[in-house]
């Protein structure tokens, strides 16, 4: 799934937040999603405080995003292949902001 990070002080949903749930997916972040289909719409997580990442492909316009990265290579299904140079990492990203006493970008 691809998502993009912004700052979470820049982010809203353009529809009623009242269909947005949330829930704890692991233990150091949460997901919202939609309460009607399910979707997942973002992730945030503890060791990125003021950012928030977004499902690409519920943006309005998708296309406006380009992955740059393969994240938790080394757990994807056997037929994930894409046929690109993005790098591609076992799990995080090396200097992964949070992680490693790095500093998010300004």
């Amino acid at each position: 799934m691809a998502f993009t990070t912004v700052k979470a002080k820049d982010f809203h949903f353009d529809e009623s937040e009242q269909a947005v749930g949330i829930f704890r997916s692991s233990g150091f972040g949460y997901r919202q999603y939609c309460r009607q289909c399910g979707t997942c719409l973002t992730i945030q997580v503890g060791f990125q405080p003021g950012w928030i990442d977004v499902a690409a492909a519920t943006l309005d316009d998708p296309d406006a995003v380009a992955p740059g990265f393969h994240i938790f290579w080394g757990s994807k299904v056997s037929w994930f292949n894409p046929d690109d140079d993005l790098p591609r990492y076992e799990k995080f990203r090396p200097n992964t902001v949070g992680l490693e006493g790095t500093e998010p970008p300004e």
